[in-house]
């Protein structure tokens, strides 16, 4: 397939105020640790009205502050990622009065550019002061050679006869979290005991803490040009330093500027700030720009070895991989050994960069191409294990019961309110009920079983957390004698427009169907697990759980005599009484409105009383589960569900969705793959631009939607390639749409490298002739095992 560089890049060709802060956010740079949004440095050091429509977001992953917070009249300790000071502001002048970012500069030519293939990004501007153009070419990176380095770079041509320049260098200190004007009040100033020293050598220093114990920040930069050095004047302005030089040219007409930032945080710095400050002085690197750059492009080299992706359609290959490149940009091989988990909007401050379900989406891709990274997430999970306990016993539970928003405490992070800006009304929010994210970390850790084959992972670590989460399913079942069914109450399933039952004035619906049917796989899955360990490994991890045989008794019966919403015409409804729903207006699903919750409670009403969902929930399960398996789950519990009844079912739910998710087209993308390849196909479509074409003013500012990025790589991978590991091999069942065009991708399977090819109706896969044993494939023809350097060709015919 033809290689060019267009679908390594996205561009933008002019500049436009009104969509800046959405491209800080689509073209924001990030090495596992390390965060940048891709604000102008200029306008960092401007003052004045140019700064309102940027925001120079900056962060450190994982570094969250729980500071106390007035909301709504109640006291709330909500943990939150933290804006880090901004080191980044940068400007010119000629005369020391006009600076470049200036709101009266003209800026008659713009380009913006993110090189994905190199994680660097690029912009070249014209500029003008005093009618004098300027040309600038800028390139930044945030170091995957060194994760704690950030650098800027300015290649400035000036015009003919340009003696010097002012220079102007800017560390901001004074930031707030501000970026989520409806989050306001639970944001602010985190920052404590900030401190700034400066030199005349363009080298400045800061330290600060938070108010989480343990919590403390460090953070050098230094500003280096080319031209004939003068001492850089330091003036403080509150918790900003502002640092001034002239530079002298001598003749030449380029000057080259930079900006190189050292982060550290935590156990990484020395006890006492001002040796901290110290320290990350003398990390300040001395090399040359070009020796930084190549090896940053031979670090992301390497991780686009181990996932390459090739399409004949170039307009599908460059979303597909910018959702692949924010995606190995929030979790990288520096985030190994980092206690930190999957934040839907990458580290941003969008959901205060907190952690929810979305690492079900993205496990399949990394599980088959970088599952030390999907170890990762486990453990992330894993070592809060104990806070789940915890919160199961104080629920009268057993087992482990996980938050639905978690940071980095293990505590339920839910904000108990939020704002409706149509209101201006504080709103309860009560989706901490959201009990299947036990069901999907379970997934992950099995999923992470199935592509690595690792038995003591799953005696480990990943056993652990299934069979927790299985008990915690079968203390939270209760039997109902009427039904002669065991139900599940007091929930709220993935759609979140749905709090409370039709008419009643609880939160907490009744068999949710996706609740209630995870709850099942789950059950089954950890008994599946004990029957597939060795009996000692199975029998040490009974031991260390105090799991019984009686226990795993009861789980059975639980999983096989589950109660489910079923309709009298076979539809698998969303809960109990969804039938009740009142049908909104059609309108609400098509016209352009505000959000429906919010615009419902602005009018006094609630979206609780109508039958329209935010996204995918019963569907969900078709997402995950292929249809058949789905079908045999239902008919494991005694219920009758046949092909019609599964198409009647997603046909009734799509019909319902108002695609307020972002999660909701790539969800209904997968769910449809093997029902109606042409609706999968047109969701799959508009998922390529659930960023990269957001309006400007959309949820996409706050940072990108990294679950639905994630989503998309695996319906392509696991729906349309048809490729999933599981215990018996890698299952290879593709069903590839008509207009889908031709494909490469590698995979890993349990330490083995394939690489499958899609060409027209047949799907290529070949061995990588360095693995160490036969691979077992199977496919619609059986199983068969393939040699190292073999190839295996099936027929995929196209819907």
């Amino acid at each position: 397939m033809r290689r060019d560089k267009a679908r390594w890049q996205v561009c933008f060709e002019a500049f436009d105020a009104e969509d800046e802060r959405r491209r800080e956010a689509l073209l924001a740079l990030g090495n596992g640790q390390l965060s940048w949004r891709a604000s102008a440095p200029e306008v960092s050091a401007a003052d004045g009205a140019a700064r309102e429509r940027h925001y120079a977001g900056f962060y450190r992953a994982g570094w969250y502050d729980d500071a106390r917070r007035d909301v709504n009249g109640e006291t709330v300790r909500l943990e939150a990622l933290v804006n880090l000071p901004d080191p980044f502001g940068l400007s010119v002048s000629l005369d020391g009065c006009q600076w470049f970012g200036s709101a009266d500069v003209p800026q008659p030519r713009y380009r913006q550019s993110l090189r994905m293939d190199r994680a660097q990004l690029e912009r070249e501007v014209t500029f003008e002061l005093a009618g004098h153009a300027f040309r600038l070419r800028e390139v930044r990176l945030l170091s995957l050679a060194d994760p704690e380095l950030a650098v800027l770079r300015w290649e400035l041509e000036c015009p003919p006869g340009t003696e010097r320049l002012f220079l102007r260098s800017v560390l901001d200190g004074g930031v707030e979290n501000a970026l989520v004007k409806k989050n306001r009040a639970y944001e602010g100033r985190r920052l404590l005991d900030l401190c700034i020293d400066a030199s005349d050598d363009g080298r400045a220093a800061l330290s600060a803490r938070l108010s989480t114990p343990g919590r403390r920040l460090a953070m050098a930069v230094q500003t280096r040009h080319d031209g004939a050095p003068l001492p850089w004047r330091c003036q403080r302005q509150g918790n900003r330093l502002l640092q001034q030089s002239e530079c002298r040219l001598a003749g030449a007409h380029r000057l080259v500027i930079e900006k190189r930032v050292i982060v550290q945080v935590d156990d990484e710095l020395p006890d006492g700030a001002p040796r901290a400050r110290r320290q990350v002085l003398e990390r300040l690197p001395q090399e040359p720009f070009a020796r930084l750059a190549l090896r940053h492009a031979r670090a992301w080299r390497e991780i686009w070895a181990q996932a390459p992706l090739a399409l004949s359609d170039a307009e599908l290959e460059r979303p597909l991989r910018l959702h692949a490149f924010h995606l190995l940009q929030t979790l990288s091989p520096h985030s190994l050994g980092q206690d930190i988990g999957f934040p839907p909007r990458g580290w941003h401050e969008g959901y205060f960069g907190q952690v929810f379900w979305d690492e079900l989406f993205a496990y399949p891709f990394l599980c088959t191409h970088f599952p030390d990274l999907a170890r990762q997430l486990l453990r992330y999970r894993h070592r809060r294990l104990d806070e789940a306990r915890k919160r199961a016993r104080s629920a009268g539970l057993r087992g482990a019961m996980f938050p639905w928003r978690s940071a980095d405490s293990g505590r339920e992070q839910t904000p108990p309110f939020q704002c409706n800006p149509l209101s201006g009304h504080w709103m309860p929010d009560h989706t901490e009920r959201q009990r299947h994210i036990g069901s999907a970390i379970a997934q992950g850790a099995w999923q992470l079983y199935l592509a690595t084959g690792d038995e003591a992972l799953l005696a480990g670590e990943a056993g652990e957390l299934i069979l927790e989460i299985a008990r915690f399913w079968a203390s939270l079942a209760q039997w109902d004698s009427e039904h002669s069914r065991f139900m599940i109450h007091g929930v709220i399933g993935p759609d979140e427009y749905h709090n409370f039952p039709p008419d009643g004035h609880e939160p907490g619906l009744s068999n949710n169907a996706y609740t209630n049917l995870m709850a099942v796989w789950a059950l089954k899955l950890g008994l599946q697990v004990v029957d597939c360990l060795p009996d000692g490994q199975a029998e040490g991890l009974c031991e260390r759980l105090e799991v019984t045989p009686a226990e795993l008794d009861g789980w059975g019966e639980i999983a096989r005599a589950m109660y489910l919403p079923i309709r009298p015409d076979g539809v698998l409804d969303q809960f109990d009484g969804a039938e009740r729903l009142e049908h909104g207006p059609d309108a609400w699903r098509h016209d352009d409105r505000p959000r429906l919750d919010w615009m419902l409670e602005a009018l006094g009403d609630r979206p609780d009383r109508y039958r329209l969902t935010k996204q995918p929930d019963v569907l969900m399960l078709l997402y995950l589960f292929a249809p058949p398996t789905l079908q045999a789950l239902i008919e494991s519990l005694g219920y009758r569900f046949d092909q019609r009844a599964l198409r009647r079912t997603a046909e009734f739910h799509l019909s319902n969705i108002t695609h307020e998710s972002s999660l909701s087209i790539v969800v209904c993308a997968g769910a449809m793959a093997r029902l109606d390849p042409q609706a999968s196909w047109s969701y799959f479509r508009q998922s390529m631009g659930i960023d990269l074409e957001a309006p400007s003013h959309g949820g996409t500012l706050e940072g990108v939607h990294l679950g639905a990025m994630a989503g998309s790589l695996d319906v392509l991978q696991r729906h349309y390639l048809g490729i999933r590991p599981d215990i018996d091999g890698l299952h290879v069942f593709p069903a590839p749409p008509a207009a889908l065009g031709d494909v490469e991708v590698a995979v890993r399977y349990r330490g083995d490298r394939l690489r499958v090819r899609l060409e027209g109706d047949t799907l290529f896969v070949h061995a990588d002739a360095a693995n160490r044993r036969d691979t077992p494939i199977r496919h619609a023809g059986g199983l068969v095992r393939l040699a190292p350097g073999a190839h295996l060709t099936l027929a995929c015919a196209r819907r």
